[in-house]
């Protein structure tokens, strides 16, 4: 007797009170995350079964006690434990506004130490939290007041690390700051290999050797992501999805639907419904 094979499955959502805040909730069974990167902070709890990931070459299990607490920026990838998969809610909170917080709490700027953290209080109110979220049982003043709430519990008990001004491997913190920059100023620009070896004075052969060791990606993959969570951004904010395309660089609107359903399993048209 034939058994169906599970499908993978997620949804997204975006709190009118909360600007900027993407919600996610998932189901992934055969699906793995290949190495990427976020524009913004990701905090994420299983609810059920497990994931392992990597981060900075080390391997971690986040289980059902477990809170993720990614920084921007950091390369990691993902998939399920065991064979029946995993389900996990997830919260992405911008730059800007995780800043607003840390400043506040008298914090210049917040880097989490670690990419999850073992606390089941902090795990049980987040996973509260994201569902009354998403099903609206708060009101806009709510809602803001707990997730602040929150927020002041996990950056305190978990308070930001020094970044250091040079990586383990590869190019500098300065040099990779030169190079994601140009990235982040020029994501629709085809860039060439032998351009951004020159920015930082290296040849090609040592530009692709040293960028991969420090970021664990490739250049030409570092790109394309960034363009993607780009891509997520001007969806959101209601922009035709022709035009994204257009103006990050993708060869036409089809290309840009096949690298977003591929990393995010929905097609822009579906994130964007979602989302607006």
């Amino acid at each position: 007797m034939s058994t169906a094979t599970p499908i993978e499955n997620i949804n997204y959502w975006r709190h009118p009170s909360l600007s900027g805040i993407e919600l996610s909730q998932a189901k992934f069974t055969h699906f793995s995350f290949d190495k990427h990167v976020h524009l913004d902070y990701h905090l994420g709890v299983v609810i059920q079964d497990a994931q392992q990931f990597v981060n900075k070459g080390s391997s971690y299990q986040l289980g059902q006690q477990s809170l993720s607490t990614l920084n921007p920026d950091e390369t990691h990838d993902g998939q399920s434990c065991y064979a029946d998969g995993y389900s996990v809610k997830v919260m992405s909170i911008p730059v800007a506004y995780m800043n607003e917080i840390s400043q506040e709490l008298g914090i210049n700027e917040h880097f989490f130490s670690a990419p999850m953290v073992e606390d089941a209080r902090l795990s049980r109110y987040f996973t509260q939290l994201h569902e009354q979220l998403i099903q609206g049982q708060f009101s806009e003043l709510a809602s803001e007041s707990h997730l602040l709430y929150f927020l002041n519990l996990l950056l305190q008990r978990y308070p930001a690390q020094a970044i250091k001004s040079t990586s383990p491997q590869g190019l500098s913190s300065l040099q990779l700051n030169v190079i994601k920059q140009r990235i982040y100023d020029e994501p629709w620009q085809n860039t060439q290999l032998a351009t951004l070896a020159c920015e930082v004075n290296l040849s090609k052969f040592q530009f692709l050797r040293q960028f991969k060791q420090a970021t664990g990606m490739t250049p030409h993959a570092y790109l394309k992501r960034v363009r993607l969570e780009l891509a997520k951004k001007s969806l959101s904010a209601g922009a035709l999805v022709a035009d994204v395309a257009q103006q990050l660089g993708f060869f036409d609107q089809s290309h840009l639907n096949k690298a977003f359903k591929h990393a995010f399993l929905l097609s822009p048209v579906q994130f964007q419904r979602r989302m607006l």
